[in-house]
């Protein structure tokens, strides 16, 4: 998720450094335990993100496995999921738990696993679908965005497959209905009620049969659009260009012949030659996410904390530190800001964006130690081929926290 400066200073070459980004020998992350609240009010409370997306933040500052971090990204804004509508934080943890767990694991698994997360049943409105009334929320998106893509399903696929996904509820403790649907899930938990469920014969995509919610996941994997689209999408990600079609239609068959298995699919991925090839580099615009890493891991702040994350900005006016920068680039974790997930490409290199990148700098509650010489500054950042005019604008300033800011704001450092 960033440059990894020290990291990539002991490294020879970049057969070594893909290795190493590969590479998942380490033991993984012990989340923070985060208890589960006893009732639906309780569970709003303000601030109660702050934990998680510091934590989350850490582990893509200094996480020893490398790819997966950049994976449980991907699958965040894949799956997007907002706190927005779900309200209740601890859901949105539960959520990136699982997707901690399967991403680098296998597609076909995460996605009957996210189908029925409490956070997107709850998101998506699969909650309210049943076989009295409808509700075709999720049936299209994942559809449109989490599998197939547009153009490859009718209106009336859409309803077939809503009508398998019927039937699933979340219990949600302090509601009314919440002793009712202990019997079919435990608390914060998702739970499927066959009386909700639409039972009868369905015709999804070609395939008839009395498909259940597992069952239509499986006719849209086995449709032939599904590997294809998910292998392009993850290499515009690695890549930082998007696939020709020959390409996605390769990747994407090896795909499927492997079962939908993530890492297979990564490692071909890194090994096609467009990976390392010099149009592949500094043509993705770097996310506001990518740039507060590479901050972090340029220039370690002594505590890492994003702050509260409040639904408000501070009554006094002021910024809320980092987590009102976050915000106000529309880029804080767990809160995309729709079902299609963040903003990517030039939608973020617009006037806001740019200026408010100079915000991320409340990381630092006070100022870093920061490399007098130009140059080591540059290197911390892997910024190794500047222009001559941002290198002469840098050289002029001789305040270092000014230089920082500048350096952060670069037009080189707005890509990678």
């Amino acid at each position: 998720m960033g440059p990894q400066p020290d990291l990539a200073a002991s490294l020879l070459d970049p057969d070594a450094a893909i290795a190493r980004a590969l590479d998942m020998s380490a033991p993984p992350a012990t989340p923070p335990p985060i208890a589960a609240p006893p009732d639906y009010d309780s569970a709003q409370t303000a601030g109660a993100l702050q934990q998680p997306v510091t934590f989350w933040i850490q582990q893509m500052q200094s996480s020893p496995r490398l790819v997966e971090e950049r994976l449980v990204w991907f699958w965040h804004d894949h799956f997007a999921t907002s706190v927005a509508k779900v309200r209740v934080p601890y859901l949105m943890w539960q959520q990136h738990l699982l997707l901690r767990k399967h991403a680098t694991g296998n597609f076909a698994d995460l996605l009957h696993a996210v189908s029925k997360d409490p956070a997107m049943l709850w998101y998506l409105d699969g909650i309210t679908n049943s076989v009295r009334e409808r509700n075709e929320n999720f049936g299209r998106e994942v559809m449109e965005l989490f599998t197939l893509g547009r153009g490859n399903y009718s209106e009336q696929d859409v309803v077939e497959a809503s009508r398998a996904f019927t039937g699933w509820v979340v219990n949600i403790p302090g509601r009314p209905q919440a002793a009712a649907l202990s019997a079919v899930a435990p608390p914060w938990n998702a739970g499927f009620l066959p009386a909700r469920h639409d039972n009868g014969t369905k015709t999804l995509l070609g395939t008839t049969a009395n498909l259940d919610l597992d069952g239509a996941l499986d006719v849209l994997l086995n449709h032939d659009a599904t590997a294809p689209r998910i292998a392009g999408k993850l290499y515009t990600e690695l890549v930082g260009v998007a696939p020709s079609e020959k390409q996605a239609k390769r990747l994407g068959k090896a795909f499927r012949d492997q079962n939908y298995a993530v890492m297979p699919l990564v490692e071909a991925i890194v090994a096609e030659r467009a990976f390392t090839a010099d149009d592949a580099i500094a043509v993705k615009t770097r996310s506001p996410i990518e740039k507060l890493v590479g901050i972090v891991q340029a220039i370690p702040p002594t505590n890492l904390d994003v702050g509260r994350l409040g639904r408000r900005v501070a009554t006094n006016g002021r910024a809320n530190g980092l987590a009102e920068a976050l915000r106000t680039l529309g880029y804080v974790p767990f809160v995309p800001p729709n079902v299609a997930g963040y903003p990517k490409g030039l939608r973020l290199a617009g006037p806001h964006q740019l200026v408010h990148a100079f915000d991320l700098l409340s990381v630092y509650p006070s100022a870093p130690v920061i490399p007098s010489k130009l140059d080591a500054l540059l290197e911390r950042y892997a910024l190794v081929d500047v222009s001559d005019r941002t290198r002469a604008v840098l050289a002029r300033e001789s305040d270092p926290t000014r230089r920082l800011a500048l350096v952060v704001a670069s037009p080189e450092y707005g890509v990678v």
